[in-house]
């Protein structure tokens, strides 16, 4: 080492960010009770069978395996970021709220493929705005940003399905559904306090690079220079890609399959926002953990996560004890709270230092892959045996640690 002092931003842009935040929690607010609600309402009361709740769960994120490209067409050349955001703010409570009143399947696809899309204008958007406030923040105040973001949508789900049980809970899934569905059209005044695109979108990057570079030994992309404000794009972007996709694929089987085994013990629906509440709380705890972490340590936890969410679905398929496998379910949070955050912070970092909203957007076609695709694949299986599913999990928790293993070989422990 050099003994050089340590380079980073002298400055702050003061931006508006605190409507991007109530946005992100009002949105999974009301989404987490409407969610839960209809799928709750159509296979408790309706009792339509599973894989038709596996079509009807997976429309929305099938058709958001597109609406990412579509989106940042719409934004790139007719809205921009801010306008945007204020469109979808007000198409989503007016296709949220038709399905209340026509529960029909092929009604139920169409609107929620309509609504998918729609969110191709939202989360892109949300993490470009995330990344580009990132080039004009202090490194302290780039974390602050991460760490709130996360904390708004995650608290936002998660209150919202403790409350969202005690509706249903006295009175009914259908009156939690028509609830949260008045409460989504608050999004709508909120998205005209977003700042302006001009405010923060610099056309030159104004990142003062730290001189002191205990990482240059790495075989980097030539164009991505390692800084004080990127320092997570020694990871290959793969890996962000693989977490990303374990996540989606194993969560959207532990959100699918309880709801099909409470029924299968006999027990009420409203069991379910527990849960699911309880399951995103401890993903928000590690989301917020992992952000403090030295880079080798997120490795470590990223590891060591998919290892453990692998070995708790083999726990459920072993035992035969409904709140067993309510602690083991909710447990796992933790774990895919680490590996979202490991992968959503390589994926912010990389667009960051190539000022582009590409891995944003890829990253949320990944997304819609594995939570479209899982709940029709899912939906079948369970209608032959509720467990395969789970196995599935820890054969690809397998798969994907080895991956994982083999990307992040060349990351040694540094003091970053």
């Amino acid at each position: 080492m050099t003994g050089a002092p340590k380079y980073t931003k002298q400055f702050d842009y003061n931006y508006r960010a605190w409507p991007l935040f109530a946005l992100g929690f009002i949105r999974l607010f009301y989404v987490s009770i409407f969610e839960r609600a209809l799928q709750n309402y159509l296979y408790f009361t309706i009792n339509i069978n599973e894989s038709t709740l596996g079509f009807i769960s997976s429309a929305g994120a099938i058709a958001y395996i597109f609406a990412p490209i579509l989106g940042q067409i719409i934004t790139s050349k007719y809205l921009g970021i801010r306008k945007a955001l204020i469109l979808n703010c007000i198409l989503t409570p007016l296709l949220t709220g038709v399905q209340i009143f026509y529960t029909e399947a092929w009604f139920l696809l169409v609107v929620r493929i309509i609504l998918g899309l729609a969110m191709g204008l939202y989360w892109p958007n949300a993490l470009s705005m995330l990344s580009k406030w990132q080039k004009v923040s202090s490194i302290e105040k780039s974390k602050k940003n991460f760490a709130q973001f996360n904390f708004s949508w995650n608290s936002g789900f998660i209150i919202g399905l403790s409350i969202g049980f005690l509706w249903a809970f006295y009175w009914n899934d259908y009156f939690a559904m028509l609830i949260s569905w008045f409460l989504s059209f608050t999004l709508i005044p909120i998205s005209f306090f977003l700042e302006k695109d001009d405010k923060y979108n610099l056309t030159e990057s104004k990142v003062i690079y730290q001189t002191e570079d205990p990482l240059s030994h790495l075989d980097l992309e030539q164009d991505l220079r390692v800084n004080s404000q990127t320092p997570m794009i020694i990871y290959s972007i793969f890996y962000s890609w693989i977490c990303i996709m374990f996540l989606a694929i194993a969560k959207s089987i532990l959100n699918f399959g309880f709801p099909v085994i409470l029924k299968a013990f006999d027990n009420p629906s409203y069991l379910t926002y527990i849960i699911q509440g309880g399951l995103q709380f401890f993903q928000l705890l590690g989301l917020t953990w992992i952000n403090s972490m030295r880079i080798y340590n997120r490795k470590l936890a990223s590891l060591i996560s998919v290892s453990v969410i692998g070995l708790c679905a083999l726990l459920i398929v072993l035992v035969n004890n409904l709140w067993l496998i309510s602690i083991i379910t909710i447990i796992t949070g933790l774990f895919l709270g680490f590996i979202h955050g490991v992968g959503m912070k390589i994926m912010l970092e990389y667009g960051t230092a190539r000022n582009t909203s590409k891995y944003a957007s890829i990253n949320e076609i990944i997304i819609g892959i594995g939570f479209g695709v899982t709940p029709i694949i899912a939906g079948y299986v369970v209608e032959v045996d509720i467990y395969a599913i789970y196995r599935f999990v820890v054969i690809l928790g397998i798969i994907s640690l080895t991956f994982l293993i083999y990307l992040s070989k060349n990351i040694k422990k540094i003091k970053v």
